[in-house]
C-alpha cells in the first residue's frame, strides 16, 4: 500500500516530557482491564520496556488505582528507571493497604538501592518489616 499513513511508535519516553494535565486519555474499566492484562504478559516475557508504555498510558486514565501504581512501580524498576519506579512505588505505597503494602515496600527499596541510597533503602526495609511484624 503505497498511500498507507505511517505507523504512530509509542516508545517508553512518548509522554516523558508532557505536562500530565495537558495529555487526557479516557478508557472504559474493559479497556484497562485488557491493557492491564497486556501489561502482564509483558512482564512476565521480560519485555518491561512495553510494559510500561501501557501502564503510563493506564495510569493517564487511572492515576488513583492502587493495582496500576503497584503494576507501573515494578515495571519502571524493571525496566531499569529506579528514581521513576521509587515515585511509583511511593503512590502505591500510599494507597495500599494490608498484605500488599510489603511487595510495594520492596519495589520501593530496590529502586533506592539502584539509586545508591543503600542505607535509606536498609532503613525503609527494616521499618517495613517491623511494623508488619506488629
Amino acid at each position: 500500500m503505497e498511500n498507507a499513513p505511517d505507523e504512530i511508535q509509542i516508545t517508553p519516553d512518548t509522554f516523558e516530557n508532557v505536562e500530565p494535565d495537558r495529555v487526557f486519555l479516557a478508557l472504559t474499566q474493559r479497556q484497562k482491564d485488557w491493557m492491564m492484562t497486556v501489561s502482564y504478559l509483558h512482564l512476565e516475557q521480560h519485555k518491561p520496556d512495553r510494559a510500561c508504555v501501557l501502564l503510563r498510558l493506564v495510569y493517564r486514565a487511572f492515576p488513583e488505582d492502587p493495582e496500576v501504581q503497584r503494576c507501573l512501580a515494578l515495571a519502571e524498576l524493571l525496566s531499569g528507571s529506579p528514581v521513576a519506579a521509587a515515585r511509583a512505588a511511593t503512590r502505591a505505597f500510599k494507597n495500599s493497604e494490608g498484605h500488599l503494602r510489603v511487595p510495594v515496600g520492596l519495589v520501593f527499596a530496590k529502586a533506592l538501592w539502584e539509586q545508591g541510597k543503600q542505607e535509606a533503602a536498609r532503613d525503609f526495609l527494616a521499618s517495613l518489616l517491623t511494623n508488619e511484624r506488629r
